[in-house]
């Protein structure tokens, strides 16, 4: 059984070492992120782990000491052993703060002894104020004295100034050898290349993290990026011009450093010249007093320290009336005026054309008489022209002889005729609204003539 025992223990990583000792690795992490202090143990062979135990220097009574973790005051889980007892002594520290920088130590203890370490891992944290720590552990081996510094995670940008087109790089730098992959931030969004070449975009507020710790940052450092004036152009106060009026023209432009000279030039020639008077300077032009003469096309040339731009050609115009705001009163009111007349004309020919066509209404009325069908109306005309009565037959002599009277019968040359009624019908509905077309001729009458004959004869 003992056998089977040596041969297990044989298996286990460190027993085969024949030693005892620890080694360590130093870290550095960043305020509020989770480290790990990495650790490995041995132990001689037939030995079988017991118990194992971290603690840090700390100074008591002038004096440094190592105290365990679990005395430390902390939060529950701050520190938390991931190693086993076999040969792996890592410990886990959580959210990183300030007090937690110094020296730790691993001891562990066996079946057949025991270890108590005198040297340490130390961790760095960043986030501090640069600063030098001296620390005395007093060990069983003697006086041991260490120094160490915590330092900030710091951006570096080369150059912090720039002209467009400069090569710049951007340095992550911290008091301890860094191993990690760096993030980097421009204005709070993350960027990919820590080296390009300036433009006026890249200017901006930069920081690095540590990759998976990027809520722990460096403080920002700006970058500044030169560049010759652009963009220019010329705004015109008042946009309506007239005779008289103030004009000032403004010239606006992207530069950096801000444009520090501004020129104003007029042409004098027709377009596509280059013949150009010098009219002004500074970023505003003002012509106090709008003249025919100002009219024409302007343009502004702009200058700093990098260079020079110029904006398009403006053309300075006046507008075509002259009098101002005023005429725009006296045109209204003359357009009222002729409207009011063109109304009063219309409506008095409307009256003279109603009053005649009352007249001939009236006129016409007078022969016309009442419709025979209350649906269809018509146009009735009675006639007042009938035939003298005709005179009584003379009484015959009843004792005159019959040849007598048969040659005193008078004779009638022609039958005599009555007009009863004439009355003129419309064939449609329409043509009744036209009553007193046809008695005049002047219009297509399309009325139908009805009338009553009646003969009497003797």
């Amino acid at each position: 059984m003992g056998r089977w025992i040596i041969i297990i223990l044989g298996l286990i990583p460190g027993v085969w070492s024949g030693r005892w000792g620890v080694t360590y690795e130093n870290q550095c992490a960043l305020r509020g992120a989770s480290v790990d202090l990495k650790c490995k143990y041995d132990y001689t062979l037939g030995n079988v782990i017991t118990r194992v135990s971290w603690s840090k220097a700390q100074q008591v009574s002038n004096r440094w000491i190592q105290v365990p973790l679990s005395q430390l005051p902390s939060s529950p889980n701050h520190f938390a052993y991931i190693g086993d007892y076999h040969g792996n002594c890592d410990l886990r520290i959580n959210n990183v703060q300030a007090s937690d920088q110094g020296a730790y130590y691993f001891n562990f203890a066996a079946t057949f002894g025991k270890w108590t370490s005198d040297t340490y891992a130390f961790l760095t944290v960043r986030g501090n104020n640069r600063r030098t720590h001296k620390h005395i552990s007093k060990t069983l081996k003697g006086l041991m004295c260490f120094s160490a510094s915590v330092t900030e995670l710091t951006t570096v940008v080369e150059p912090s100034v720039a002209r467009e087109g400069d090569a710049v790089k951007l340095t992550c730098k911290s008091g301890c050898p860094e191993t990690k992959k760096i993030s980097w931030f421009k204005d709070g969004r993350l960027v990919r290349r820590p080296q390009f070449q300036a433009s006026r975009e890249d200017a901006g507020s930069y920081s690095c993290a540590i990759q998976g710790e990027e809520t722990v940052r460096s403080a920002s450092v700006a970058l500044n990026v030169h560049y010759q004036p652009t963009n220019v152009s010329v705004s015109v106060n008042p946009e309506h011009i007239v005779a008289g009026s103030g004009v000032n023209l403004t010239c606006i432009s992207d530069a950096n450093p801000a444009a520090d000279n501004y020129t104003w030039y007029k042409r004098t020639e027709p377009t596509g010249s280059h013949s150009r008077v010098h009219v002004g300077s500074g970023q505003v032009l003002s012509l106090p007093s709008m003249e025919s003469s100002h009219c024409g096309l302007y343009v502004c040339y702009v200058r700093n320290s990098l260079g020079e731009g110029n904006s398009p050609e403006v053309v300075l115009a006046m507008a075509a009336g002259q009098h101002g705001s005023q005429s725009l009163p006296i045109l209204a009111g003359v357009g009222l005026l002729l409207f009011v007349a063109l109304v009063a004309v219309l409506l008095l020919f409307w009256r003279k054309q109603k009053s005649e066509a009352d007249k001939k209404t009236h006129l016409v009325s007078r022969l016309h008489g009442g419709a025979s069908n209350p649906e269809e109306p018509t146009e009735t005309i009675y006639s007042d022209i009938h035939t003298p009565p005709p005179s009584p037959p003379p009484v015959s002599d009843p004792y005159s002889p019959p040849a007598s009277r048969g040659k005193n019968t008078p004779k009638s040359s022609e039958a005599e005729i009555i007009y009863t009624t004439v009355t003129i019908k419309p064939r449609d509905r329409r043509a009744a609204q036209h009553k007193n077309s046809w008695s005049y001729g002047g219009a297509d009458d399309s009325s139908v003539i009805y009338s009553s004959v009646a003969k009497s004869s003797r």
